[in-house]
């Protein structure tokens, strides 16, 4: 019974001690020599993930690097430059859904 017990708080005492992390990203694009110029186009991206229970992340820790990932896909080779990001969450009946949508713009180097 001891054991258990102890088994349990070890448990327990992890659990509550362990936390989600989410991936860093580094928003636009490195500096280089060449200076982008221009108007550039307006790219966006989206992504979400779920919170199932408000214990079991699906999805959620790595939305901002897939939205920026799917930024980076639509700028091609175009410089990514004034960048906006936007959370949003929805409180659903068995968890909550968040979402990040970002705005950029691309500016292809001339």
């Amino acid at each position: 019974m001891r054991n258990a017990l102890k088994a349990l708080s070890v448990i327990t005492a992890t659990a509550l001690l362990s936390a989600c992390a989410g991936t860093p990203v580094p928003l636009g694009s490195r500096v280089t020599d060449v200076v982008p110029t221009g108007e550039g186009r307006t790219i966006s991206a989206e992504a979400c993930g779920f919170q199932l229970l408000l214990l079991l992340p699906l999805g959620v820790n790595d939305r901002m690097a897939r939205a920026y990932g799917s930024l980076k896909n639509q700028a091609g080779d175009a410089f990514i430059t004034d960048v906006k990001v936007e959370e949003r969450w929805t409180y659903g009946f068995v968890g909550t859904s968040y979402c990040t949508a970002l705005q950029a713009k691309a500016i292809q180097a001339k």
